[in-house]
């Protein structure tokens, strides 16, 4: 039997086959892809349930962690036995303080006021960044500042030192040899753009300033800002805090970061002078734990320029420049024999830094902070006392509306001269 195959045929029979194969292959791969799809939305949702559990844990990692370290500086803390006078006195309970404010913020005009820098709006103007420096430098300068809380906050730090200079000026012009003696020279170690320095070179004219300032950008808005307050007694140094040499008769420094406290109260101990201190960025001792200064662990000289960096290290061969020896912590013969070693006040600095505390539990780490301040500082109180020097423990003004880590005042003057301090003591 002979098959025949009508051809004509074949084409309609194929094309009804291959409209069935594409329609069932369309819709097979529209199920994959709704199933891939699917597939995606559930795998995206695994990962993300991961990374929270991932989240979740680290959190509690960290959570023990910050436990256990808190744990440790209550145990330090609880083996401290304070010294004689360990007490941190309010400024405004002092006799100094009664003697009325020192500072009359109408008469200071906007250059010396530290409430015109606070809120980052002329710093760049009296840098001068602009094309027009001049009209741009005498615009800042006229502009009235705006006083909210952190303006506020850099008033009172500069009354606290008010009082204190208004003290020690009387005790100098108290002494016999008063009218023959130079005008008190006093030096402000990190000055940063003039915001303490300024304001008491307004309010006691009779006094020589000179700012010690290791950034020469900020060095330039001080001299802008004096000049355009018209102000004769201050001088302006680019230079290290380590390497002055020059003497004086009081050193100040507001919130110097780190061991530029230590440095500023080392530089006025060899130079026989007062000193008046308000420290902050106690956690920075780490890197002075390990040899360096208040921003690195390597002790070299920020004013150099080297290699094309701003702040080099100290030549132009790249090679790191030790400015001075280190600053060497615990620094009281005091705190040295109540602690186990340099990973005991390494952990009271760290806790130090507390400005406030978080969470449930954020009362009890604040005071966990302001405990472990409170003995950063007297180590310091205590070092200068074992160098023969007078010192009192004071509370900026208003401190309570300042972070707990930057409220403090030490002020120190050579024992001989210790009724200087008389007034800053509540009787």
């Amino acid at each position: 039997m002979m098959l025949v195959v009508v051809c004509n045929k074949l084409p309609n029979f194929l094309s009804v086959d291959e409209t069935l194969v594409g329609a069932m292959g369309h819709g097979s791969r529209s199920r994959r892809r709704d199933e891939a799809e699917g597939d995606d939305d559930a795998s995206d949702a695994a990962r993300e349930d991961a990374r929270e559990r991932q989240r979740e844990h680290k959190h509690r990692q960290r959570r023990r962690k910050t436990e256990r370290r808190h744990a440790a500086v209550n145990e330090i803390l609880s083996k401290i036995a304070p010294p004689s006078r360990a007490s941190f006195t309010s400024l405004e309970d002092t006799p100094a303080w009664r003697d009325g404010n020192p500072i009359e913020w109408s008469s200071m005009g906007p250059s010396c006021d530290p409430a015109s820098m606070a809120n980052d709006g002329n710093e760049a103007t009296m840098r001068g960044d602009d094309a027009n420096k001049g009209a741009s430098t005498t615009a800042a300068a006229a502009a009235q500042p705006v006083v909210n809380l952190r303006a506020m906050r850099k008033r009172w730090q500069v009354e606290s030192f008010a009082v204190v200079l208004r003290e020690l000026e009387r005790e100098r012009a108290a002494r016999d040899d008063a009218d023959a003696m130079p005008p008190m020279r006093v030096v402000d170690f990190g000055a940063g753009s003039g915001n303490l320095i300024l304001p008491l070179a307004k309010r006691f004219p009779d006094v020589r300033f000179t700012a010690v300032e290791m950034k020469r950008r900020s060095a330039e808005i001080l001299e802008r800002r004096a000049a355009a307050a018209g102000l004769t007694n201050v001088d302006v140094v680019v230079d290290m805090i380590e390497k002055t040499t020059f003497g004086f008769d009081v050193g100040v420094a507001l919130h110097a970061c780190g061991n530029a406290t230590d440095f500023t109260i080392a530089r006025c101990l060899a130079a026989a002078a007062a000193f008046a201190v308000s420290p902050c960025c106690i956690g920075k001792l780490k890197f002075s734990l390990a040899g360096g200064s208040s921003f690195s662990a390597t002790n070299k000289d920020w004013t150099a320029k080297g290699d094309g960096e701003e702040h080099g290290n100290g030549g132009g061969d790249g090679e790191t420049q030790v400015v001075c020896p280190a600053i060497t912590h615990p620094r009281s013969k005091w705190m040295s024999s109540q602690l186990a070693g340099p990973g005991d006040f390494a952990a009271l600095a760290q806790a130090a830094d507390t400005g406030h505390g978080d969470g449930a539990n954020a009362d009890a780490i604040t005071d966990l902070g302001e405990r472990a301040k409170r003995n950063v500082e007297l180590d310091r109180v205590e070092a200068a006392r074992e160098a023969g020097y007078a010192v009192e423990s004071l509370r900026l003004i208003r401190a309570p509306d300042a972070p707990p880590n930057k409220s403090d005042l030490l002020v120190g003057v050579p024992a001989v001269r210790a009724g200087a301090l008389e007034r800053l003591r509540v009787p």
